[in-house]
């Protein structure tokens, strides 16, 4: 199977060691607020278990697993808790709790969290919860009713994240998240050569409200190495009746491989994973959503290699919030 997942099931020791740094971290009210935190988060992750650290930097190092899923987290001891019915990381009083606290951690071993301008005015912890009002909303994180394609997370963007991380709340309704990897597609050296040049549309899902400062008409899809490519796509939003002869043909093809090694992950309360955003698109499928107290309840960060890249499009250096 392309799609692999690499797992980390946590030991009893590797527990105390990771709740005895949470503890040290929430002691202090100031790095519960998420920017704070995040200032921090990559110093603390160096007293992460060694064991953990180690798998991480495989991850990111070997391209080989598709995505990083981590287990037994000592968090949410008391629950999560009720599940938000609107965005509150727009609250100003908004804190982090543990299990976003030990993700926030966990991803800094890949990257620097970031956000966009044009995303819940550049949050970096954005809550993924069905909202009755969007139930029917296609490609919405708060959707539920429909199907949500493949896609490259912020694939219309050129600072786009290398990661994205999801920690697990609450996930009764047992839906998954479905993760497939380019890894060994087979194309023609002519369907790679046009997936290659900028032809194609890459448009922006409903969380973004953006300012239109991007180019979405003209991007390829593929980039990186012409032997082991990465890939940028939004299929959620594409409409291939706008392709013909080659570049059609090499979209079904693409497509048809993210089809054929699709892997669904069901996330657990505590449950943390990581996606290689450069090698594979996700999706959900349409589920019946518990609206209210006891809803699914993700929390989503992206992790990128390096601040410096997006530069001109942040409006200051201490910012992570990339314009969009």
């Amino acid at each position: 199977m392309t799609t692999k997942i690499q797992k980390i099931i946590l030991e009893a020791q590797e527990k105390i060691q990771i709740r005895s740094l949470l503890d040290e971290i929430i002691k202090d009210p100031a790095l519960t607020n998420q920017y704070n935190f995040m200032e921090k988060a990559t110093l603390y992750a160096h007293e992460l278990p060694r064991r953990v650290r180690e798998e991480f930097y495989d991850f990111k190092r070997s391209e080989v697993a598709a995505a990083l899923l981590v287990s037994g987290n000592p968090v949410l001891a008391e629950g999560a808790g009720p599940s938000p019915s609107r965005y509150i990381e727009l609250d100003e009083d908004y804190r982090l709790n543990d299990a976003k606290v030990l993700h926030g951690l966990y991803g800094s071993l890949l990257g620097e969290g970031i956000g966009f301008t044009s995303q819940r005015n550049g949050s970096l912890f954005n809550n993924i919860v069905p909202l009755e009002e969007h139930r029917k909303t296609s490609n919405s994180s708060g959707g539920s009713v429909l199907d949500f394609g493949f896609h490259v997370e912020d694939a219309f963007h050129p600072a786009r994240a290398e990661y994205l991380g999801l920690v697990c709340m609450r996930n009764d309704e047992r839906a998954a998240t479905i993760i497939s990897c380019i890894d060994n597609i087979k194309l023609s050296t002519e369907e790679k050569q046009v997936l290659f040049k900028p032809n194609f549309k890459i448009s922006h899902n409903p969380i973004h409200n953006t300012s239109d400062i991007i180019e979405e008409t003209s991007q390829a899809i593929l980039f990186g190495h012409k032997n082991a490519p990465y890939v940028k796509i939004n299929a959620a939003a594409l409409n291939i009746d706008e392709y013909s002869g080659i570049e059609r043909q090499a979209l079904e093809k693409l497509l048809d491989h993210f089809t054929r090694n699709r892997v669904a992950v069901v996330l657990e309360a505590k449950d943390c994973i990581y996606i290689d955003n450069y090698r594979c698109v996700h999706a959900r499928d349409s589920f019946k959503a518990n609206y209210g107290d006891g809803a699914r309840w993700l929390a989503r960060v992206v992790f990128a290699s390096s601040l410096r890249k997006s530069r001109e499009m942040r409006s200051t250096i201490h910012t992570r919030a990339i314009s969009a």
